[in-house]
């Protein structure tokens, strides 16, 4: 008998139109809970429209998107949203910043202190709680971003590209930290990014997005043991095939 799985997100049937500008045709896919799902796709497909939709910042021309069976709604604050470009607060030292997201929700009572100390210790930033943005590492403050969208507890964590700024070095560094923050706290991500590699290293099930108007050219699933292996020959065979499948949509000019 078959474990019951929870669906967490549903697209049902999903377009979305700018006037004229078809972005994204009918595309339905489900988001089973604890899932680590990556989106992939050409540059300005519309990856990040999709991804503000999920989180109910952008409304759908036509068909559904349900979180936790209800249309999102960002007054909610049930989904946590870590973003491609610079989100700290320059003002505010660590420990602030971090509990700003819980200051949005009115939490400011004693319990929210253990919580900011508890996502600190995750991130492994402990003795940097009075550091402020700009006195710490890119990737140090990608951990802080995360922190921040983690306090809130939210049912689900939507990720636009947030390394893409990082040296490879401290991107490889956070893939792992984010792989053990996954594994420990179980939440269910929507990561969209435009590496395939991240994509792979990451993500328990990889969607590949075609040009504009998105349609999803394939759903795949990545059979792979943690650790994984970068150099190894299956993780390579799934980077090749989702390459292949995005040079399949380019456009010679």
């Amino acid at each position: 008998m078959k474990a019951k799985v929870n669906v967490k997100v549903s697209i049902k049937n999903v377009s979305k139109a700018f006037s004229k500008l078809q972005v994204i045709d009918n595309i339905s896919f489900d988001v089973v809970e604890g899932q680590f799902v990556c989106i992939v796709g050409p540059s300005g497909c519309g990856k990040t429209t999709f991804l503000k939709m999920v989180a109910g910042l952008e409304a759908p021309s036509s068909g559904l998107i349900l979180v936790d069976g209800f249309p999102p709604n960002p007054k909610n604050r049930n989904i946590g949203f870590v973003f491609q470009e610079e989100s700290l607060l320059p003002w505010r030292n660590i420990y602030e910043n971090i509990r700003f997201g819980l200051e949005l929700r009115s939490n400011k009572d004693r319990k929210s202190d253990s919580i900011i100390e508890e996502m600190i210790k995750l991130v492994g930033l402990n003795g940097f709680e009075n550091y402020y943005p700009n006195q710490i590492s890119g990737g140090m403050n990608k951990r802080v971003a995360i922190a921040r969208a983690l306090a809130v507890e939210p049912s689900i964590l939507l990720m636009d590209e947030p390394f893409g700024d990082l040296d490879a070095q401290t991107r490889w560094i956070i893939h792992k930290e984010l792989k053990s923050i996954h594994e420990k706290l179980k939440k269910t991500i929507i990561f969209v990014t435009h590496n395939v590699e991240e994509a792979v290293y990451l993500g328990d099930l990889v969607l590949v997005f075609s040009k504009r108007p998105i349609k999803i050219r394939e759903v795949i699933p990545i059979e792979l043991p943690d650790p994984r292996d970068k150099l190894s020959e299956q993780f390579i065979k799934y980077r090749e095939r989702v390459i292949g499948l995005l040079r399949e949509d380019l456009v010679l000019i």
